[in-house]
């Protein structure tokens, strides 16, 4: 469990504060836990801890034949969830230092799925931090079995998907003696390491810039899809097992602005599933198709870069995306291929 920030506490205390003036201090919760076909789970061992001034309040027991498991107290800083139960997938939420799931206070239900452990397979496997676009403004074909770009910017063979993205200069962060002062810290630093300061490269760092990107794919019928209503981003396995059927759509569009106040977009709670190297009959009917998924929001830096975290599977007509972690396709020793989740 996370130790609360000191400004969290001091933001949840005042929160407590009111609760205690209208008279609003119990808090029961209810844990109700099913499978990812909508079943309740009977058995599972769910924990709730409640984050109180000066230590915890630990509570664990197994859900019902409606798959609850209730707990109460008092007053709570904040909750702490896990539940979990063989044969399924572990999951967990906490609210008690980032805010990372809202729990409210009162009485609530908080539902977690448990998807079932089915046939986990070996995949291409990959987290991908700050992948530099190498041009802007043309079509840059990604291989996600190679994780390189095709030619003329890398050695990948097959375009899954397609990047396209253009960014603008919108002036510095600073002006005056401030900027000059940036500038010469950037200078010095530059010659610390070796390298020849470049007003291109002091623009990237200390620039506010506006950028899009478009994600299209090569050829007919393939596409992506957008999941957020059963994306369990609590949970060790975050999507249905099977890429679905139909559903895709051709091309998706993300904008951010780096250095402009509230120009930075949060996060989203979402999945995509991805259908690519798709070959098509005479008639236009799909014979053969690769399939894929994305877990988390697929994350553009206006400057030029662009985070994504995806599962492939280089089986033709094989929709199914439950990964086995001992069996990646991509050896460990690769960067970014440490990665544990199915």
């Amino acid at each position: 469990m996370k130790t609360i920030t000191k400004a969290a506490k001091t933001v949840l205390a005042m929160f407590l504060l009111g609760c205690v003036a209208q008279g609003q201090t119990q808090h029961d919760l209810t844990l109700k836990v099913s499978d990812d076909t909508g079943q309740p789970l009977a058995g599972a061992q769910a924990i709730i801890k409640f984050l109180k001034i000066g230590g915890e309040g630990v509570n664990s027991g197994l859900t019902n034949e409606n798959g609850e498991f209730s707990a109460r107290t008092e007053m709570s800083l904040g909750t702490f969830l896990k539940a979990d139960k063989a044969g399924h997938y572990m999951a967990q939420v906490d609210n008690t230092g980032d805010f990372f799931f809202y729990i409210p206070q009162g009485t609530a239900t908080v539902k977690l799925v448990l998807p079932r452990i089915l046939q986990p397979i070996p995949l291409h496997v990959l987290r991908i931090d700050y992948l530099q676009l190498p041009a802007q403004s043309e079509w840059l074909g990604y291989d996600l079995a190679a994780a390189d770009w095709v030619p003329p910017h890398g050695k990948g063979k097959t375009a899954d998907i397609r990047f396209r993205y253009h960014k603008e200069f919108k002036g510095y962060r600073s002006e005056g003696a401030n900027l000059a002062r940036a500038r010469d810290l950037s200078r010095i630093s530059a010659e610390r390491r070796g390298e020849v300061f470049s007003e291109e490269a002091f623009k990237e760092s200390a620039g506010k810039w506006s950028g899009a990107l478009e994600m299209s794919f090569p050829r007919e019928q393939e596409g992506i899809i957008t999941e957020e209503g059963r994306y369990w981003f609590y949970g060790q396995l975050r999507l249905p097992h099977l890429a679905p059927e139909q559903g895709y759509a051709p091309s998706l569009r993300f904008e951010n602005e780096i250095g402009v106040p509230y120009g930075k977009k949060p996060l989203r709670y979402v999945g995509y599933y991805l259908r690519t190297r798709v070959k098509l009959d005479a008639d236009g009917d799909i014979i053969s198709a690769n399939y894929a998924k994305i877990y988390d929001d697929i994350r553009f830096d206006a400057r030029g870069t662009v985070s994504f975290w995806y599962y492939f599977n280089p089986t033709p007509n094989d929709r199914n995306l439950e990964f086995d972690p001992a069996r990646n396709l991509f050896p460990q020793s690769k960067n970014g291929a440490n990665v544990a989740n199915p």
